[in-house]
């Protein structure tokens, strides 16, 4: 009898933790799926980055319009320093006025971060 009851116990126990983690799971903030996840901070406080993002902006490019090839970093920023393509609007390449030296720069200041 004892043992029975001390199994229903820890039995009980054990279900109540699985509840309650699963409802905190089901809770808990998550950044939706579709929209990219990026940490922009080393070069918003870096010199040669921050002209990047000016001449971006100039350009028309807005931060969270990445869903209309309008974006900040995933349209213009991340295409002319980590490279992989041209910067695009409306699928046509753009070309942002900066120079080789000024991209070098923030790609090595990119990198310290990592």
């Amino acid at each position: 009898m004892r043992t029975t009851t001390r199994i229903l116990v820890a039995g009980s126990f054990l279900v109540a933790t699985m509840i309650a983690g699963r409802a905190k799971a089901q809770t808990a903030s998550v950044p939706p799926l579709n929209r990219p996840v990026q940490n922009h901070a080393a070069a918003e406080n870096n010199a040669a980055c921050q002209k990047i993002i000016r001449e971006c902006k100039r350009l028309g490019f807005i931060q969270g319009q990445w869903e209309k090839d309008n974006g900040l970093w995933r349209d213009c920023f991340d295409p002319v320093v980590k490279g992989g393509g041209t910067p695009t609007r409306d699928g046509k390449p753009i070309n942002v006025p900066v120079s080789p030296t000024v991209v070098q720069a923030c790609r090595t200041a990119e990198s310290h971060r990592r």
